[in-house]
């Protein structure tokens, strides 16, 4: 298969770029409709750590046993103050501001110690308190603007507020797998790739094409991706892991071709006969290697 592929991309080179032109349109536009969708901050933890312990006793202490608002709570808002405590008339309106803001940011609900008396969410000293925080279906696009309204407000008048919780999480990965794609894949190993291919073949063309055929391989790659995260979520850092892998691999598979089709030729085989044997040896190869990495 690989060879007839080979050959008809060979004779047919127009149309070839035809094609992979809408592989790369189709691909695109799948990234852009279905990536974002695809991926999740969410992780599961395998053994008996600290922060796992820690986790369940917060959805048990907190959430659980909250009452009926207590379930739908997702987010855990720690306030505190050096000068002023719970009981507090300040303290209680500063409070009650932070409630109004998060609501207006995209919270569905906000339970504080000042609703319900519930003692657990004050700290013993009872200068700190804890907010539960609901977010409505629209959770994972809500939470931005609810961790926006908490750090506008820490440092205000005196005090202080922190969020965490399951949405904070999965926004502070996916902060940081843009982060690290940006800073590391794009900002470095793509300039990094390309200077080394310049100076291996000593021309812009020949050094372009192994880069071209990577990133080609990266669109690609991420529209599937996009895909199968339509049934089985994948990770947020999928796509520093696909744009790792689809450098590496991708300049890779181009060169061992390459090398090959320079190596028939230098055996005497005609243009086509070595297009053949390139489809028939190193193609396979890099099929069957692609698939198994």
């Amino acid at each position: 298969m690989t060879e007839r592929l080979a050959i008809l991309g060979g004779r047919r080179p127009w149309l070839t770029l035809a094609v992979w032109a809408l592989v790369l349109v189709g691909a695109v536009g799948l990234s852009a409709a279905f990536l974002d969708g695809a991926l999740s901050g969410g992780e599961e933890l395998t053994s008996a750590t600290e922060s796992r312990r820690a986790d369940e006793l917060q959805r048990e202490r907190f959430v659980e046993r909250g009452g009926s608002r207590g379930p739908d709570a997702t987010e855990l808002v720690v306030v505190r103050s050096a000068e002023a405590t719970v009981d507090e008339p300040r303290f209680q309106r500063w409070v009650q501001g932070l409630a109004v803001q998060l609501r207006r940011a995209g919270a569905s609900q906000v339970t504080s110690f000042h609703d319900i008396g519930e003692p657990r969410l004050v700290s013993r000293d009872r200068d700190a308190t804890l907010m539960l925080v609901a977010l409505g279906r629209d959770a994972e696009d809500d939470i931005e603007g609810v961790v926006d309204a908490v750090r506008a407000a820490d440092g205000r008048d005196g005090f202080h507020a922190a969020i965490t919780g399951e949405f904070t999480l999965d926004a502070d990965f996916s902060t940081l797998a843009e982060e690290d794609l940006r800073n590391g894949e794009l900002g470095f190993g793509l300039p990094a790739a390309l200077i080394v291919l310049l100076i291996v073949f000593g021309s812009v063309v020949a050094g372009l094409i192994p880069l071209l055929l990577a990133i080609v391989s990266i669109i690609v790659a991420l529209a599937l991706a996009a895909l199968i995260g339509q049934a089985f979520p994948l990770s947020v850092f999928a796509t520093n892991m696909l744009t790792a892998m689809g450098l590496a691999l991708g300049i890779d598979y181009s060169l061992l071709a390459l090398s090959r089709y320079r190596e028939e030729r230098l055996h005497g085989r005609k243009k086509f006969d070595a297009i053949a044997a390139v489809g028939a040896t190193a193609s396979r190869a890099v099929l069957f290697s692609g698939i198994a990495f």
